[in-house]
């Protein structure tokens, strides 16, 4: 199994879990997606993912003549983790979320790069679709009530979006176990 397909068969499962649960209980996700952006917990848990991912891949970058300065990267990134959830709580989930977006999307990127079929395109487009939508979260993060109310604001809309959702989980899942 290619290291495409093994991605594909995580995102497809992670979509059709999420999606599904707005088709399956729209009022309680409608509700707890409502809460997110005010989240304290989830905004210091995205924060901490984020900045760690962020302290490690700076680590492994080549930084020139700051290279002496790499060993601070330990100490500066739970500073930082605190200090984001300190001074930069203000609908920090969301941004924290467009964060993790971003961070996403190039290891998707670099999977599917090489991999021959011209349907690895479902998985890029898939990732540059994140990295939009990660940009908009961390500079506007009010957008992520706006669409919520757009999107989700009855059950028939949370089902519908969750169809969709859905449907694109099933399809990455085939194309992972039949063209990956």
């Amino acid at each position: 199994m290619s290291e495409l397909a093994k991605l594909g068969l995580i995102v497809g499962g992670l979509l059709i879990v999420g999606y599904g649960s707005l088709v399956a209980a729209p009022g309680t996700v409608r509700k707890w997606l409502r809460m997110f952006p005010r989240s304290k917990a989830m905004a210091w848990m995205l924060a901490a993912v984020d900045l760690v991912w962020a302290g490690k891949l700076l680590y492994a970058a080549p930084l020139g003549r700051f290279d002496t300065l790499k060993p601070m990267i330990y100490v500066l990134a739970p500073v930082a983790v605190i200090l984001v959830g300190f001074f930069v709580d203000e609908l920090l989930a969301p941004r924290a979320l467009g964060g993790l977006f971003l961070l996403l999307a190039a290891p998707m990127l670099d999977i599917a790069r090489w991999h021959a079929s011209p349907l690895r395109l479902v998985i890029t487009v898939l990732a540059y679709g994140m990295v939009i939508e990660g940009m908009i979260l961390v500079v506007c993060p009010y957008q992520f009530r706006k669409w919520l109310e757009r999107l989700l604001g009855s059950d028939r809309h949370c089902r519908v979006c969750g169809g969709f959702g859905c449907a694109l989980g099933i399809l990455i899942l085939v194309l992972s176990l039949t063209v990956y």
